[in-house]
Parts: C-alpha cells; structure tokens; sequence
C-alpha cells in the first residue's frame, strides 16, 4: 500500500512538473515573438510593457495608449510603435489624476 501512495505521490509530482514546463515553454516562445511582431494581443502588449493586462487595458480606456479592434470583434490589439512611445513619452509632469495615482502607489 505504502508503494501506492508513493507512486501516485510521483505522478502528481510529475504532472505539476509537466505542467509547469509547458506554462514556461509558452511564455517563453510568447516572449520571443515579441521581437518580430509589429501587432500585438492585450496579453502580448502587457507582457511587452510588463505591465498587468487589466492595467494596460486601462491606460487604453483613458487613451493613454492608442488600441485598435476590427468591427464587430471584443479582442483589442496594440501597436509597437504606439507601445514604444508610451514607454518612451516622457511626460510625468503632464500626467492626468489617473495616471498621478497609479505613480504614487508605485512609490509606496
């Protein structure tokens, strides 16, 4: 009974192993594509940016960064250059209420 335990003990270990490889093998072939990519997905653009999807969402809806969609369709795509300038802007004198919070929460 004691080899049972031991066994499935190794499987799950095995598994989570599998799966973890599988997670870092995609995030790393996602990063290496974004070298060649002009166009990028919510996902690609804040793994770009480093920044949290939801939080480049955000800068999208207060048009801090350009977005574009095809008609009729929910999923945003971003620039590289729209993405480039955002990074490379460098007005945080002429931030607006939205991004002045996001900045002081950063420097707590």
């Amino acid at each position: 009974m004691d080899s049972i335990k031991k066994s499935n003990s190794l499987e799950e270990h095995l598994i989570s192993l599998v799966k973890a490889q599988t997670e870092f093998t995609s995030k790393a072939l996602m990063i290496l594509s974004l070298g060649v990519k002009n166009i990028y997905s919510k996902e690609e653009a804040a793994l770009f940016l480093n920044l949290d999807p939801d939080y480049l969402y955000q800068l999208k809806f207060h048009n801090k960064i350009k977005a574009y969609k095809k008609k009729g369709q929910k999923k945003i795509y971003f620039k590289r250059e729209d993405l480039e300038k955002y990074v490379l802007s460098d007005d945080e004198a002429n931030c607006d209420d939205f991004e002045k919070e996001i900045i002081d929460k950063w420097k707590k």
